[in-house]
């Protein structure tokens, strides 16, 4: 059991990131960008950027563990 968690692990890392990417998606579709509010673009920047920084950390801590 433990060999097969150990196997997928990388599926930890992915299904929120693409939880996360859809819920993003729905949110530019339904014209969260559409009014070019500056701060929009800032915070919608920011959350992706935090995003990004989460899944270098998480794997660069998988990478060490192996």
């Amino acid at each position: 059991m433990k060999k097969n968690l150990l196997k997928y692990r990388f599926l930890l890392l992915l299904i929120p990131l693409g939880l996360f990417v859809r819920y993003i998606d729905i949110k530019v579709y339904d014209g969260f960008l559409s009014n070019n509010s500056v701060s929009e673009h800032y915070s919608y920047l920011g959350i992706l950027l935090a995003v990004l920084i989460i899944l270098i950390f998480s794997i660069i801590y998988f990478d060490k563990k192996s």
